[in-house]
């Protein structure tokens, strides 16, 4: 566990964790369901603490008092946190490469402080491997800060508070804002959402094999979050991997600022695996539950690699409507709906992991979310009918 001390201090402790459901509902003897909402009732509609699958290069650091997260940035270097380092025996675990090794050495410029992250230091390491980790893709590192209000993803081992020694987990996006104004002159910073045993785990930018690393977990508390940034180690990150057999296929000697955006525009998705025509098209960025595409009778879509989550909205305006939202897709595409109700947003039960059909119980806005558990490019088509 770590804290945060800053001009105002902060009892915070230290990835990503959310609101995980998956729920098969029964359908009535006529084929239509009683509209049923889920128990829980969120801010928004949210699809977070997944298994982050396509993440390949997300890795488990396991030490023998303590344990962090990280990601493989080259074949013998791990980025993590700089307070996870003061050790000097490290397996790094890469469980969805199915691939490990061990380190003995270990970089850092950050300077400990017992209980609560230093503010004035870069709370950035990384850990050189004996042996190396080969993947067929390494994730780039921002070189330059992104800008206060870009989206971003944290990755890391706890999920809901219970630590993973098999897998690692995403969360929703959240909103990076300036760490200097809170006293964290090395860091971004955004709302709470990583737990401790998250340290270390890579914060990106962009989704898919546009995604690049621009933070990693240093510690939070309080509501609030500090995330480190790399591009302030840039440079040494890249000599070290110079020094250290080099940086292996695609991976962060490219450099460069971190992108902005979020999943992959469809670019005109083909209609999945029913052939039909569509009547619209998704259109990017719809990332999020407030940027969500208008729902048609029958929309053609694509998700991209990695945490990429397509959102659509649609209406009713009294009880008694009879709805099938159907999905179709070439890979393992499925499907997630709320409606909002009572000033709150309420998950509607699934009749499979592909429809959820029956009959609204008053008016109300819906949001749909398509995803893919296992991180799969694929295209889809999301039909409505009511």
């Amino acid at each position: 566990m770590i804290g945060l001390e800053s001009k105002a201090r902060f009892a915070l402790f230290v990835v990503a964790s959310g609101f995980a459901a998956s729920a098969v509902g029964c359908s009535a003897e006529d084929g239509a369901a009683t509209e049923e909402l889920a128990s829980e009732s969120v801010a928004q509609p949210i699809v977070g603490g997944q298994p982050a699958s396509a993440y390949t290069e997300a890795a488990l650091i396991n030490m023998p008092s303590s344990i962090c997260s990280g990601a493989i940035i080259a074949p013998r270097v791990v980025l993590t946190a700089g307070h996870c380092v003061g050790g000097s025996q490290f397996t790094v675990v890469a469980p969805y490469a199915g691939k490990s090794a061990k380190g003995t050495k270990a970089w850092t410029d950050y300077v400990p402080k017992p209980s609560y992250v230093n503010p004035n230091t870069n709370d950035v390491a990384v850990i050189v491997l004996d042996t190396p980790i080969t993947l067929a893709w390494y994730p780039p590192l921002a070189n330059v800060a992104v800008a206060a209000g870009t989206k971003a993803v944290n990755v890391g081992r706890i999920q809901n508070g219970q630590a993973s020694y098999s897998g690692l987990f995403y969360g929703k996006d959240v909103t990076l804002k300036s760490g200097p104004a809170y006293g964290f002159p090395f860091s971004y910073v955004s709302e709470e959402i990583i737990q401790s045993g998250d340290s270390g785990g890579p914060v990106y930018v962009g989704s898919g094999a546009s995604r690049k690393i621009v933070a990693v977990n240093s510690g939070a508390g309080g509501g609030t979050q500090v995330l480190a940034r790399v591009d302030l180690a840039y440079a040494k990150i890249q000599q070290l991997i110079a020094d250290n057999g080099g940086a292996g296929a695609s991976s962060s000697s490219s450099g460069g600022g971190a992108s902005s955006g979020g999943g992959a525009s469809s670019g005109g998705a083909s209609s999945g695996s029913s052939g039909a025509a569509c009547a619209s098209t998704e259109s990017e960025p719809n990332d999020d539950s407030n940027a969500a595409n208008p729902l048609g009778a029958k929309t053609c879509g694509a998700l991209s690699t990695g945490a990429d989550v397509d959102w659509f909205t649609w209406d009713v305006a009294g009880a008694g409507v009879a709805y099938d939202v159907s999905l179709t897709a070439t890979g393992d595409a499925d499907v997630l709906m709320w409606k909002f109700a009572d000033g709150a947003w309420h998950r509607i039960t699934n009749t499979t992991a592909t429809q959820v059909a029956a009959t609204s119980n008053g008016p109300g806005a819906y949001v749909v979310a398509v995803r893919s558990p296992g991180g799969a490019p694929q295209s889809y088509t999301l039909s409505l009918t009511k």
